[in-house]
């Protein structure tokens, strides 16, 4: 059996029932609008919102990896300015008799008895090699200094190491002469050599 009212009816009704009609009323449009039309659209923006915050979170960590990326870079080109600056400070092969020379011309000049200069062989690192000198020297303790200052200005690369001095045997002056002995190192840059040529050599060496 069917309810119906109709206009007339409802405005015979009591004030009581009138206003418990009318709540009925808005509470089934309130959830036809809440199912049909508030909670999708809702559910789509709480989606949407989702979505925005992890673009946002993808956007800002891309953001760090590129500033990372040109951090690396930055720091590569340093290093790479750095190497070629130490490349220019380590003679090649044809320099090292140049090298030598100017180490015992700086001697000389500041008046120094070369009582031994005698090359190591060469100790073979990963891209360079380290070219050890013995040398002892007779001299007055200011020329003895003057000359490592000397030796220090050179524009390539030169360490000294096992440092001795002690009183010279026959001083000809009246200032007291000294005996100074060390081992200058100086660092030779060696080109890696390819593979093959490497291997080839090993095969000539062998026959």
């Amino acid at each position: 059996m069917a309810f119906k009212l109709n206009t007339d009816q409802i405005k015979n009704l009591p004030p009581k029932q009138k206003w418990m009609l009318l709540a009925l009323l808005l509470l089934v449009a309130g959830y036809f609008y809440y199912s049909l039309l508030f909670q999708p659209v809702y559910a789509k923006k709480i989606n949407l919102q989702e979505k925005l915050l992890k673009t946002r979170e993808l956007i800002s960590n891309k953001e760090l990896v590129i500033k990372e990326i040109q951090r690396n870079k930055k720091e590569v080109v340093t290093l790479q300015e750095s190497l070629q600056t130490a490349l220019t400070k380590l003679p090649d092969q044809k320099e090292i008799p140049g090298m030598l020379t100017a180490v015992t011309e700086t001697g000389r000049r500041n008046s120094l008895e070369f009582l031994l200069f005698e090359p190591v062989p060469p100790v073979h690192k990963e891209f360079y090699a380290e070219i050890p000198v013995k040398i002892s020297v007779n001299g007055v303790f200011a020329d003895v200094v003057r000359f490592f200052e000397g030796v220090a200005r050179l524009p390539r690369i030169v360490n000294i190491s096992d440092f001795q001095i002690s009183n010279a045997k026959g001083g000809k002056s009246d200032a007291a002469v000294l005996t100074a002995s060390c081992v200058l190192k100086t660092y030779m840059f060696v080109e890696k050599a390819p593979e093959g040529k490497d291997e080839k050599k090993r095969d000539e060496k062998k026959k």
